[in-house]
């Protein structure tokens, strides 16, 4: 007897499937199926009221909602965040602001990692997560990082990076990768603060960013040249007096 109770209590979800199955089964080889399609077991049409057609219609709408809303595609996050006021979420952000995003290296957000377009959302919009089925996706691909931020934050693109820009590369690659400028170390290189580099870590270090393309946010405007020193004005030859002018005449 103990035998077959744990047999039914480690089986039960198995034994409702099945037994369910069966009266479906069973159902169908009895059942007549009536002029508006459903089928009954005297042939008479299925007497169903408005709530439960309704319940029937919210409950498929429930499925597909939890079945599709957390699929990190780039289209779908796209829409979900372009209707959202960016205001607070970083549209009227600065550029010291998204540099104070900057996480210490080695952060990992507790094992959930941050992939490099997730940790480069954070640090332009404050958004901490974006998708709960994949905790360390971003809002879209790194190579579209930029074109994200443009579209849906009011963000520009400028000729080249300063500190707190965000830049995205590896437009021949499915993926990309998108990245924080930090400053130059020559005319090739530059620091970056990047999730990808370690993995599940945020470091610091040099890397190629030609043919990158970078963004602020829209209302950045970069500090005035300094205006030219004025030439001092030369200093006029004194005039011929004296011995010098005796001179000058006698020869």
């Amino acid at each position: 007897m103990k035998k077959i109770n744990k047999f039914i209590v480690n089986n039960l979800h198995w034994l409702i499937v099945l037994g369910v199955g069966a009266l479906c089964a069973l159902f169908l080889v009895i059942g007549v199926k009536t002029n508006t399609g459903y089928i009954t077991l005297n042939g008479e049409d299925a007497n169903i009221q408005d709530y439960t057609e309704k319940f029937i219609e919210d409950s498929n709408a429930a499925i597909y909602r939890l079945m599709n809303e957390d699929a990190p595609t780039d289209e779908e996050t796209v829409r979900k965040w372009a209707t959202l006021d960016a205001q607070g979420l970083g549209g009227s952000v600065t550029l010291d602001q998204v540099i104070s995003r900057r996480l210490e290296d080695g952060n990992n957000d507790n094992g959930n990692g941050w992939q490099c377009s997730r940790y480069t959302g954070w640090l332009s919009t404050g958004q901490w997560s974006y998708s709960s089925l994949h905790p360390d996706y971003g809002p879209v691909n790194g190579k579209d990082m930029t074109r994200w931020l443009v579209d849906n934050y009011g963000w520009k693109y400028i000729d080249a990076p300063v500190a707190g820009a965000i830049g995205s590369g590896g437009f021949n690659t499915l993926y990309g990768h998108t990245a924080m400028f930090l400053y130059f170390i020559d005319g090739t290189t530059a620091m970056v603060n990047d999730a990808n580099y370690v993995p599940l870590t945020v470091s610091t270090h040099p890397m190629n960013i030609s043919g990158w393309l970078w963004v602020v946010p829209g209302d950045y405007e970069p500090d005035p040249e300094p205006e030219p020193e004025p030439e001092p004005e030369p200093t006029p030859a004194a005039p011929d007096t004296g011995i010098v002018k005796i001179i000058k005449e006698s020869k």
